[in-house]
């Protein structure tokens, strides 16, 4: 397990059940394939490596990386599915668009630790801030210090 993550700790009367996500989704290495997955991760990185991209150029670019080729139609339904979530903005270029990246990887990142920080204080309240606090002083040293560089970028 990468040493950035956290060890999950033991399920309760199944309430690990509630997440959603694919077994090989919750186990990616990569926060935003946790979250996209990894076909919309891969995406994204293209977008956010070159700035922007219209669906064509983001196909080619996929298709350098792999075995297999997607289709055009799976990058426009990937694409397309990202720009509704609000992640991607486009403007129209001939007869399709190109698109831009809405926020950098950091800010969606953060908008996702948002988002489960507001669920997490919404469903448990003041609990879920004690019990925060007694996991964060578990913490080794290491991971520690790890997060209080990141909390003051």
């Amino acid at each position: 397990m990468p040493e950035d993550r956290p060890a999950r700790p033991p399920t309760i009367g199944g309430m690990g059940a509630s997440d959603r996500r694919s077994k090989r989704q919750r186990a990616s290495d990569d926060p935003v394939a946790r979250y996209l997955g990894q076909l919309q991760a891969d995406v994204m990185a293209i977008f956010w490596a070159q700035g922007s991209a219209t669906v064509r150029e983001v196909l080619d670019e996929l298709n350098t990386r792999r075995s297999s080729a997607l289709a055009y139609t799976t990058v426009l339904t990937l694409t397309s599915r990202l720009w509704s979530r609000g992640l991607l903005a486009r403007e129209p270029e001939g007869r399709g668009f190109r698109y831009t990246p809405a926020k950098t990887r950091e800010e969606l990142l953060a908008a996702f630790s948002d988002e489960l920080i507001d669920r997490l204080l919404g469903d448990f309240g003041e609990i879920a801030v004690a019990r925060l606090g007694v996991r964060l002083d578990e913490l080794d040293a290491e991971r520690g210090r790890k997060l209080r560089r990141t909390r003051q970028t």
